[in-house]
């Protein structure tokens, strides 16, 4: 929710609170009733939203950047290691298929580097011995199959997760734009009744429509209308 909808939100809020506490003053008024009904309704609306809204996906996308990360930096580290051996017993063909780089690795779309890693572990399966007198564990060349899977496993669940809170968003800012447009179009002229009838109430009326406009953290003058 950005600063704007949480401003009408907050206003719609105070008015259904003004609205309700003050409900008798408006038995014989079904055309305000309807409005209030409504309002109470979509602020209902506007909070579920707002909490689907609310589900961020931003840790998940830590956690899988810096699990992507260190298994970059174990690819390269086996793929050096393939290298030596490589190099040691003149082996052309595993130079190429060790060939790696972190900078290569880091730039690859996801699904081709989960691809690679495990391409990479097939490679270094069958040298496991020789990579283990050069430091690099058994449990380090299999974390390129069982890790790359476990992040490719994730991320359809990221990617719902992230469509769901979009779709959230945009409902958001239909339903206050929508029921803030009924209030200032329906409610205030019917309200205007009021202004002579009981100046009190109306005046009360008018408070709750203020909106405080808060801008990076300052409220600015408030207004009654938006």
């Amino acid at each position: 929710m950005d600063r704007k909808q949480m401003n009408l939100s907050e206003m719609l809020l105070t008015l259904e609170e003004f609205l309700t506490i003050n409900l008798s003053s408006f038995q014989n008024k079904p055309a305000i009733l309807e409005v209030i009904n409504e309002l109470k309704t979509k602020n209902a609306e506007i909070k579920a939203l707002y909490l689907s809204q609310s589900v961020s996906t931003e840790a998940d996308f830590v956690i899988k950047n810096y699990d992507e990360d260190a298994l970059i930096t174990t690819a390269v580290k086996v793929s050096d290691g393939l290298k030596v051996i490589a190099a040691t017993t003149k082996d052309s063909r595993l130079k190429i298929e060790a060939k790696v780089s972190e900078w290569d690795l880091g730039r690859m779309r996801k699904d081709d580097l989960y691809i690679r890693l495990k391409q990479l572990y097939a490679t270094a399966l069958p040298f496991a011995s020789q990579l283990l007198s050069l430091g690099i564990l058994q449990s380090e060349i299999d974390s390129l199959d069982t890790e790359s899977t476990k992040l490719s496993n994730a991320k359809p669940v990221i990617n719902n997760l992230k469509a769901k809170t979009t779709l959230a968003t945009s409902d958001l800012n239909n339903t206050i734009k929508n029921i803030n447009t009924v209030v200032r179009e329906t409610l205030d002229p019917l309200m205007l009744e009021f202004k002579l009838q009981n100046p009190t109430l109306y005046g009360e009326y008018l408070n709750a429509r203020k909106i405080n406009n808060r801008s990076a953290g300052r409220s600015s003058k408030s207004e009654s209308k938006n």
